[in-house]
């Protein structure tokens, strides 16, 4: 619900604050007087196209806010949840306009873009007349009117819930899937260089040790020739150091026995005789196992080839590449998380658009039924405003039932089609209706769905314009009815209209030191029969003018 519209440094408004109740608010005053302004001040509020000219003469910029009440607007929780913003039941819209360069908007003192504003406002509040034309007969506010008839606002809240989860999960399936890409194309590259290295199952110190195989397999005859040359002269021939030293150690146990000082030393040399022995013995032993193998050599040529083919591919050492299998493995972990997590979203994306398309079916059966009963329903209210032999019809055309067609409102779009004349085929809304009639139209329409109207706002500018008499006063009442399930504004010069004002408004013009400014202000009972005596006999206000008027409000009020 509007609360209070705040104006300051437009055109003619210097400085206005424009309090607003439930029910049906009527504004009226005199031509020229800023009617048209304050529907205009509205307007930039909600984000509409400005125009620095507005700014009042002399002032560096303009500002317009709007406050409103959404505490009884639960439904709106969503389209601010789809906005990013935190949900509050007190809103403020706030438009400042410079003289010169662009104009800014504010939501609860937060900047705020001019798409979001775009969506939002229409469902704050709703402009009916001539300059609303476009807004009012779009597919989208003909798909609205139908829920609001249809009292699907449950229904649509749902499949709306349900298409933000599969939005949202589209999102997430598109940046698992890119993820997902590069995983794929990294893993084959994993699984192969894994597979190499696992393969060659690469040992720290095993290059060591097989190069100096390799250098013995090479040398073998060489090695074993000196090794058996090296037993030849300990032990093997004639002229061995162990037969030279088996001779020393005779004649010294010889001189031993005469002086005992040469025991000891005779000791040491059959020490290092025995120790001699023990490589003679080694030496054997080392020869023996020295053998030439074409084999062997071949095996350890290969395997060495192995382990350098992949420390140049890597540009690693051993120790490095056993390591960096291991991050390898580590890696390719990782990359099936990426690879599982892509098949999970895709498998609940796939339940999201199942139930999405079960909520999509269940809203548009509901909306395809009410359309049925919209038209005669309509028909009925237009006959209550001087349409009597208008057609109406609302059409529901819904697409394939699929995933891929799901949208934020389900699978529907509606056309509202309209006659004003008997004989005249049905036609678009916008293609037939003219502006005081669709202004009729659209009161009709409202009431129709009123049960869906609960807690909106709607302004009505120029409703009045080409009626009077009692189709005056038949609008008037249809605007007390819709104003019992929602606030209503419209902007009138018509007393008939004006009568059955639960809160009723003038704007008042007036002109000091040669600059104009214009007010608004509340009118007491009293006063509004004054103001309606004046819409009857113009400037000069009569008695018979005041009795009418007073005879228009308790007429209204049903006294």
């Amino acid at each position: 619900m509007l609360i209070e519209l705040a104006v300051r440094n437009l055109a003619i408004f210097e400085d206005v604050r424009v309090p607003f109740s439930t029910g049906l608010n009527v504004v009226t005053g005199e031509t020229g007087a800023g009617k048209s302004l304050l529907v205009e001040a509205i307007r930039l509020a909600l984000g509409e196209k400005a125009d620095p000219v507005a700014v009042r003469t002399g002032e560096s910029e303009a500002e317009v806010s709007a406050l409103f009440d959404l505490s009884r607007r639960d439904d709106l929780r969503d389209a601010w949840e789809d906005a990013g913003l935190p949900w509050e039941e007190e809103v403020v819209l706030r438009r400042v306009l410079p003289s010169s360069g662009r104009s800014r908007a504010y939501l609860n003192g937060r900047p705020v873009a001019q798409p979001v504003l775009a969506a939002l406002s229409p469902l704050l509040l709703m402009m009916v007349g001539q300059h609303s034309v476009p807004e009012l007969l779009s597919r989208a506010a003909a798909l609205s009117a139908v829920d609001d008839f249809a009292g699907t606002g449950a229904l649509s809240s749902e499949a709306r819930k349900r298409y933000r989860r599969v939005a949202a999960l589209r999102r997430q399936v598109a940046e698992a899937a890119d993820r997902g890409a590069g995983a794929r194309s990294r893993t084959e590259t994993l699984d192969f260089e894994i597979g190499e290295l696992s393969k060659a199952a690469l040992l720290t110190g095993e290059e060591e040790e097989l190069a100096a195989d390799l250098s013995l397999l090479r040398n073998a005859t060489k090695v074993r020739e000196a090794l058996q040359a090296a037993d030849d002269a300990i032990a093997s021939s004639e002229n061995a150091a162990l037969v030279s030293m088996a001779f020393a150690l005779a004649r010294l146990r010889e001189a031993a026995a005469v002086d005992p000082r040469i025991v000891e030393t005779a000791e040491r040399l059959r020490s290092a005789r025995e120790e001699v022995q023990d490589l003679a013995r080694e030496l054997g032993s080392l020869a023996a196992r020295v053998t030439e193998d074409p084999e062997r050599r071949e095996l350890v040529e290969e395997r060495l080839s192995v382990i350098r083919r992949l420390k140049r591919k890597y540009g690693k050492e051993v120790p490095e590449l056993v390591s960096h299998l291991d991050s390898l493995r580590s890696e390719r972990e990782s990359l099936a998380g990426v690879l599982e997590e892509e098949a999970r979203l895709r498998k609940e994306l796939a339940i999201e658009e199942e139930d999405g398309v079960a909520a999509a079916k269940k809203l548009s059966a509901a909306r395809r039924k009410a359309a049925g009963s919209m038209g005669p329903a309509v028909e009925k209210e237009l006959a209550r405003v001087a349409l009597a032999g208008a057609r109406f019809r609302a059409e529901v055309s819904s697409r394939e039932a699929v995933p891929a067609a799901l949208s934020a409102s389900g699978i529907d779009e509606a056309e509202l089609l309209f006659s004003a004349n008997p004989g005249q085929d049905l036609r678009p809304l916008a293609q037939t209706a003219s502006g005081g009639e669709l202004s009729r139209v659209m009161l009709s329409l409202r009431n129709a769905a009123s049960r869906g109207g609960a807690g909106k706002t709607l302004v009505f500018d120029e409703i009045d314009t080409g009626i009077g008499g009692q189709v005056a006063e038949r609008v008037g009442a249809r605007l007390k009815s819709l104003s019992a399930t929602a606030q209503v504004v419209c902007v009138t010069h018509l007393p008939q209209v004006a009568a059955f004002a639960d809160h009723h408004l003038q704007v008042v013009k007036k002109t000091a030191a040669g600059t104009a400014a214009t007010g608004v202000k509340p009118l007491s009972k009293q006063d509004r029969i004054g103001e309606l005596a004046r819409m009857i006999s113009g400037a000069e206000i009569t008695e018979k003018a005041k009795a009418h008027a007073k005879m228009l409000i308790e007429k209204a009020a049903g006294e």
